[in-house]
């Protein structure tokens, strides 16, 4: 509101501010990138909701797959015992004995479950206690990061539960990584700091989080290594930190380029994990039950259409019915595994994280085994189902494949299984009420008979009637040619598909921003580095520079 001229001291004391400012940011950021180049193991350390466990987070996202990461409530497999788990993981047998080694010196049996939350909310009796899990985590994130050549390790409170007699033991094994100087180790824990500081050689830097802001200090000393005498007046967010860190690591790291292999395209341990966990059980329960059901319900049922539906009408509705609920009811479950899968992708256990290939051959071998199993029922129950032809067994199939294949990928879109329960109940509405034969388009209301084409109880019913060679027909139900109904038999999958492709994309645009901006930091351009950490433009900068000098 006023001239410049009139406050000339005002004016030169922001300037002078700002330019302060950026010393300090610059100073702290140039700090921390001299000890990630400097040093191999950093402790971060805070009060609870300070910002640790967000810093890690952020961290791996910005290195992707060349890290091993640790949460601090890993969801994983509490079903699987120890030994089967250690024969599934894609090791080398070498590296398999030394995990088992490693295991006998913590005192963590390796023929017991590995316990937790089923589900995160059942606890699975006869397990590892909480302190050996935490043991058994870290020895696999060691042998995983040797054997993968990963560039760092975070571990998000791997010491909680673990008494102190058993951290020299537990040390022992984290040094392993000492052999490869080019993993870093980041340790998320409130205590045990001289254990930690003693094995690891010369003075392990700590980060210190206080809300949201990091400043790097020496334990030792219990001095800041840079400007800031406190964490309350350091500039250095939780952001530009694992911004810096990030860059530090990659740029130092050594490209190592490899051939194309197999594994990389399809990735077996996917598949494997699928049905060594036992998640064909289920399904395959459930197509036993529906099936012999149907088969006694429909066996000897002969509508006549007076005022009763034709049992060319129920065949297919119960079928439909039979095929997607074994799905719709496990909507949790598929929610709970693709949590353990994102644990598998930061524990390198696999590079695919949406694995579209591995669900796609995943539902394949299912879809196939129990449209046979629930044909083979039919067929064994009653004579009438003798009509059943091969055609018939492969649109089962080939539904039943759709259908899995929507359904698992449903949690990479949305993870909570409550919102993808609300966010398909229009999908539900169509396939129950808008069917097109069970009730025939002309009775719904005209402005609403279209909606029988988003059905896929209608396309499978068609399908199901071309393939039937007559045996199932549909009056008024106005069916087209199988090839259009087969294009449509799943409106669901269409809808996921087009919604990872644009999840897709925008994840592709983020990770440009977030490799631009760690390219950004790497330059070691002061003000360039100082204006990303505030989130100003370099324009900006360049004109707040051009008024200090002036």
């Amino acid at each position: 509101r006023h001239s410049s001229t009139s406050f000339p001291f005002r004016r030169n004391c922001c300037a002078c501010r700002r330019s302060n400012r950026r010393q300090k940011m610059s100073s702290e950021m140039s700090a921390l990138r001299s000890a990630v180049s400097l040093h191999q193991a950093f402790i971060i350390r805070g009060a609870t909701g300070s910002g640790k466990t967000w810093l890690v987070e952020k961290l791996a996202e910005l290195m992707g797959k060349k890290m091993v990461l640790v949460p601090q409530y890993p969801l994983f497999k509490p079903q699987l015992k120890v030994d089967s788990f250690i024969r599934l993981i894609p090791l080398h047998e070498p590296a398999r004995q030394k995990l088992r080694a490693d295991l006998e010196e913590m005192g963590v049996p390796v023929d017991k479950l590995i316990g937790g939350k089923l589900m995160g909310m059942l606890d699975v009796p006869g397990g590892l206690s909480g302190g050996q899990r935490k043991k058994f985590l870290l020895a696999l994130s060691v042998q995983l990061a040797l054997a993968k050549k990963a560039t760092a390790v975070i571990l998000d409170e791997p010491f909680a539960g673990i008494d102190a007699d058993s951290m020299p033991i537990v040390l022992k094994v984290l040094k392993q990584i000492q052999d490869v100087s080019e993993i870093k180790i980041f340790l998320v824990t409130h205590d045990h700091f001289n254990l930690i500081d003693d094995a690891f050689p010369g003075t392990t830097p700590h980060l210190r989080i206080d809300n949201r802001k990091v400043t790097l200090f020496s334990e030792e000393s219990g001095e800041s290594t840079s400007t800031s005498e406190s964490t309350s007046s350091s500039l250095l967010s939780t952001k530009t930190a694992a911004e810096v860190i990030a860059s530090t690591i990659i740029q130092s790291s050594k490209r190592r380029s490899r051939a194309k292999k197999l594994e990389e395209v399809v990735d077996t341990y996917v598949v494997k994990r699928y049905f060594v966990e036992g998640e064909q059980m289920l399904p395959t329960f459930t197509t036993i039950v529906f099936g012999i059901l149907s088969g006694v319900a429909t066996g000897n049922y002969h509508g006549n259409g007076n005022g009763i539906v034709p049992y060319s009408n129920v065949f297919p509705y119960l079928k439909v019915f039979m095929i997607e609920y074994i799905h719709f009811g496990m909507i949790l479950n598929y929610s709970y595994k693709r949590g353990q899968h994102i644990e598998d992708v930061n524990l390198m256990l696999t590079p695919k994280k949406d694995a579209i290939l591995e669900t796609l051959i995943i539902a394949i071998i299912q879809s196939g085994s129990l449209s046979f199993l629930l044909n083979g029922l039919l067929v064994a129950i009653g004579p009438r189902f003798w009509w059943v032809n091969s055609n018939v067994l492969l649109v089962d199939a080939y539904y039943a494949l759709l259908t899995q294949v929507a359904y698992t990928l449903l949690p990479v879109i949305q993870p909570n299984p409550l919102i993808i329960m609300g966010a398909i109940f229009p999908y539900v509405a169509l396939w129950g009420f808008f069917t097109g034969f069970v009730l025939p388009r002309e009775v719904a209301l005209k402005n609403s008979r279209w909606l029988t084409y988003f059905s896929p109880t209608y396309h499978f019913a068609c399908a199901t009637s071309k393939a039937s060679k007559g045996q199932i027909q549909l009056p008024g139900s106005n069916c087209k040619h199988i090839a259009i109904h087969l294009a449509f038999t799943s409106p669901l999958l269409l809808f996921v598909l087009v919604v990872l492709a644009f999840i897709t994309l925008k994840n592709t645009i983020k990770q440009r921003r977030n490799t631009k901006s760690i390219n950004n930091l790497g330059g070691g351009e002061e003000d360039k580095e100082a204006a990303h950490a505030r989130d100003v433009p370099e324009d900006k900068v360049e004109k707040l520079t051009a008024e200090d000098n002036a």
